[in-house]
């Protein structure tokens, strides 16, 4: 009964510790190029709505891609 106590509760902590220690390697950031495309084809088209983003879509970028301000 106390092994299985102590297994109980090596369990999580070794699930906690080693999803704390991955740093993900991407980061999400709003794809402009993307919303610039769309925005500019609703610009020559008669018929075409005006665009809002409600939920801009989005990219995965390398951490390493991203240039310091």
């Amino acid at each position: 009964m106390k092994s299985r106590r102590q297994l109980l509760l090596l369990i999580p902590a070794a699930v906690i510790l080693t999803g704390c220690s991955v740093t993900p390697k991407y980061v999400i950031t709003p794809d402009y190029e993307y919303m610039q495309k769309v925005e500019a084809s609703t610009r020559y088209h008669a018929n075409a709505a005006k665009v809002y983003w409600v939920n801009p879509p989005v990219k995965r970028v390398l951490r390493e891609d991203i240039k310091p301000n």
